[in-house]
This record gives structure tokens, sequence and C-alpha cells, in this order.
């Protein structure tokens, strides 16, 4: 986990409120209680040495069930993403992007892992050499369009066979398919969550990957 990867999650699951007039100065990240909650102890650590002030790990009822979130309240580390990193508080969803001064391979690779791990996922699907899903694609889903041009880009400039495509549900799909783009995407990119370190190693481990399995029961098969 670097500051690179953290302004990928923040693009992606992040959110600024920054109020001066009611003093509100909130940065918050989401994520999946089942799955994120490992992950979100790295971005924790992350957070307090950028800041020697610890955020908060919650568990939030929404809509849907239950919802995780870190939160930091402190106006010196909003005013630094806002000012310096350059990302932007309040709604962002239809237009966030990539600062241009990250557009640089040597710090887009982590701004595109933690993206990934924000708004994207592995999966395999069913091949017809076994029964069980064996053929890895990775996908990142974003209502950005500048966003998913822009990872488009990145990707397509590294040689990466990288799709582009407007979804049913006004959003863009970018992604990549089979073993061997895989196998390029954890050479220069990489994962940065246990959730997503863990299918991939079950995958290469087994050869397939196991449905429906959980975080837990991929570390005990993994004896991790």
């Amino acid at each position: 986990m670097n500051i690179h990867e953290f302004i990928g999650l923040m693009i992606g699951d992040g959110c600024i409120l920054y109020n001066q007039k009611n003093k509100t100065y909130r940065m918050e990240i989401a994520g999946d209680v089942k799955q994120d909650q490992l992950y979100f102890e790295e971005i924790s650590k992350l957070v307090y040495k950028l800041t020697n002030k610890p955020p908060w790990i919650i568990i939030k009822k929404e809509e849907k069930g239950y919802g995780l979130r870190l939160i930091l309240n402190n106006k010196k580390f909003v005013e630094f993403l806002i000012h310096k990193i350059g990302l932007p508080y309040g709604k962002k969803t239809f237009t966030i992007f990539i600062p241009e001064k990250f557009l640089r391979w040597n710090y887009a690779k982590h701004i595109l892992r933690g993206i990934f791990e924000s708004d994207g996922s592995l999966y395999f699907s069913k091949s017809k050499v076994i029964k069980y899903p064996s053929y890895p694609r990775i996908e990142i889903r974003t209502s950005s369009k500048k966003l998913a041009f822009q990872v488009f880009k990145l990707l397509k400039n590294r040689n990466f066979k990288v799709h582009i495509m407007k979804t049913k549900y006004n959003d863009f799909k970018i992604y990549l398919s089979g073993e061997i783009m895989l196998n390029k995407w954890i050479k220069e990119i990489g994962f940065g969550n246990i959730n997503t370190i863990t299918k991939y190693n079950l995958w290469k481990k087994l050869g397939y990957y196991i449905p429906k399995i959980t975080l837990n029961q991929r570390r005990k098969l993994l004896k991790v």
C-alpha cells in the first residue's frame, strides 16, 4: 500500500466532504464487510502514517445490508487531498478522473491497482475443458466517461489487449480477458487486497476457481 494506490481507492470508492462554513472536513472510503476488512486495516496504517491520526473503521447499515467505512475527520489531510493531490470533494460519480500529474506509468500503475480494488473484479468463466470456471477476466466499471477512457488508454499504451464498452446501465466497462493478460496485470500492476490475491492464488494453484467460496475458505485452502 502506498499513497498512489490510496489515490486510486479515493477515485473509486472514496468521498471527500469539505465545508468551511460548517467546519466539515471528512475523508471516507466505502468497502465490503465480508471481503475488505483486512485491506481496510492496511489502508488505516497508511492513513495513520500520512497524518499521525488513526481513522475509524466502522460497519454501517445501508439499504442493501451493511457496508464498511473508513473515516477520518482532519482538515489538514482533506485540504492536502484537494489542493495538493487534485481530488474533488462532494459528488464525483460522473466526473471523477485521474489528475494529469499522475498519468505517468510509475504513478499510474499504483493508481490503477487502487481503482481496481474499488471498482474492479477478478472473475472466472467456464471453459470447455473442465467443469469448473478457469478462464480469467479482469473488469473495471465506472460511471465517469473521462476516467474510463483514461484507464483504457493507460492499459492500451502498455500493450494490454484491453476493451471498453458502454453498458445498459449507462456506465463504462473496461476489461481484459485470458491468462496472458491476467499474468501481465500481475507483473505490471498487481493486486492490493488479500481478497483478490487469494482468488488469483487459488486459481493459480488449482488451475481453476471454486465459485461462491469465501475469503476465509480460500485462506484455509491456501494455508495463509
